[in-house]
C-alpha cells in the first residue's frame, strides 16, 4: 500500500505542476485544471493547499526563490572562501550564477513570464524587489571585499543584476548562433573585477 504524501510534499507536487504548465504556456493561460492535470490531482484539492491561482504563483515564486537561495549558501559552504582571494572568489560566484541562473533557460522561460505579471500585479512585484535586493546586496558585500567603496559596489551590483538578467532574456529570445551567452557573460565579468 503506497504511504498518503504529507500537505508539505503534495503542495510542492502542485508547485512544480505550475513549473510544467509554465513551460508550455502563459500563467493568463494555465488554469487550475491544468495545474491539476499536471500534478495528478483533483482540482479541488488545489482549493485545500491554495486560496487562488494567483496564490498557488506567488507561493511558487518563493519557493523558487528559497531553492535558489539555498543552492547558492550550500555552493557558498562547498567553494570553501578562504581557499580564494576576494577576486577569485567574485570570479567563482559569477561562474555559479551563469551555470545555474542566468543561462538556465527553463527558469529564464519561466521568469520572463513572471516579469511580466510583475509589471502589473503589486504583490508578485514586491517578491522579485526583495529578491533581487538580497542578490544586489550580495554581490555587492562581496564587490566591496575587493573595491572598499560601497556606493560603487552596490552601483555596479545593480548593474551586474540586470546584465545577468537582460542575458537570461537574451538567451530564450536569441538564437544561440547569434553569439556565445557564456563568452559575453564572462567577458564583462571580467571587465568588472579588473575595474575593482
Amino acid at each position: 500500500m503506497p504511504r498518503k504524501k504529507d500537505p508539505e510534499e503534495k503542495k510542492i507536487q502542485i508547485l512544480d505542476a505550475l513549473n510544467q504548465c509554465l513551460q508550455e504556456k502563459p500563467f493568463d493561460k494555465t488554469s487550475i485544471k491544468d495545474i491539476a492535470r499536471a500534478a495528478g490531482v483533483n482540482h479541488g484539492l488545489l482549493h485545500y493547499y491554495f486560496k487562488n491561482k494567483e496564490d498557488i504563483l506567488t507561493q511558487y515564486i518563493q519557493c523558487v526563490i528559497d531553492h535558489y537561495r539555498s543552492m547558492f549558501n550550500d555552493w557558498l559552504i562547498s567553494v570553501e572562501p578562504q581557499r580564494f582571494s576576494e577576486k577569485e572568489l567574485i570570479v567563482e560566484f559569477f561562474n555559479f550564477m551563469n551555470a545555474r541562473i542566468t543561462l538556465n533557460k527553463k527558469l529564464s522561460k519561466v521568469f520572463i513570464e513572471i516579469w511580466e505579471i510583475a509589471a502589473y500585479n503589486s504583490n508578485i512585484r514586491t517578491i522579485l524587489q526583495q529578491a533581487y535586493g538580497e542578490w544586489i546586496d550580495t554581490l555587492s558585500e562581496m564587490l566591496n571585499t575587493v573595491a572598499k567603496n560601497p556606493a560603487a559596489s552596490r552601483q555596479i551590483s545593480v548593474a551586474t543584476v540586470a546584465f545577468l538578467e537582460g542575458m537570461a532574456l537574451f538567451s530564450i529570445i536569441l538564437t544561440p548562433d547569434t553569439f556565445d551567452f557564456n563568452q559575453v557573460l564572462t567577458g564583462f565579468q571580467k571587465k568588472i573585477i579588473e575595474s575593482l
